[in-house]
């Protein structure tokens, strides 16, 4: 989390190698994330953008978008049982993509980042283009999908709901510099410190200080 322009999207994209980091080191699974082939990490470690893109036909036409020679099981019960992960009925496989509404589609683009199996989900502000009740859909799912599949998930996020449902810790960066890396959620967790970070998760505005180390 952080004020609009701190580097947040900037930091997701470097975990998957959208962007290349220019200094210091980035480790996934132990690696650098430099050593991995990138459509490998990307398969491994999958985003999801905060506009959901899907191209014209139906929902099992957008989930065998892939690139050439991508590993994975895209069978029609493989894909019904991606869809059913992610709240939809499995004969929606057949439906055309054009009137759903912006949740479902965000669902949909969860589904065919699932299909690759990934380690990890990459979630750049999931539920910030959608109405309340299509970002609680998406804010349980993805909560769900940690459960169920064990997921590690990064999420940027303006919605302290999503945080307190997923818990794990929350890292606040201001121009680009950590301010706080702080535990949240968890049983047994103790309230975060800072005071930007209890704001948050109270839904109260942000003060936006910088801490210089």
């Amino acid at each position: 989390m952080g004020p609009s322009g701190s580097g947040k999207s900037t930091l997701l994209r470097c975990l998957n190698r959208l962007v290349e980091p220019t200094s210091g080191t980035m480790k996934f699974d132990g690696r650098d994330v430099r050593t991995f082939d990138p459509r490998e990490l990307r398969r491994r470690v999958a985003l999801v953008m905060q506009a959901p893109v899907l191209f014209e036909g139906t929902v099992g036409d957008n989930l065998r978008l892939r690139p050439v020679g991508a590993a994975g099981d895209f069978s029609d019960p493989q894909l019904r049982r991606a869809l059913a992960e992610v709240g939809f009925y499995p004969d929606q496989l057949d439906d055309d993509v054009t009137p759903l509404s912006g949740g479902e589609k965000q669902r949909v683009t969860i589904a065919r980042a699932l299909l690759g199996d990934p380690q990890a989900l990459l979630l750049d502000e999931p539920t910030s283009a959608l109405d309340p009740p299509n970002a609680l859909l998406v804010l349980g799912t993805i909560s769900r999908l940690r459960q169920t599949r064990g997921l590690s998930i990064v999420a940027v996020t303006h919605q302290p709901d999503l945080v307190r449902r997923l818990g794990g810790s929350v890292l606040y960066l201001v121009k680009g510099r950590v301010q706080a890396f702080e535990s949240v959620g968890d049983p047994g967790a103790h309230a975060p410190g800072d005071a930007r970070l209890q704001a948050f998760l109270s839904g109260e505005p942000t003060p936006v200080t910088e801490r210089r180390s």
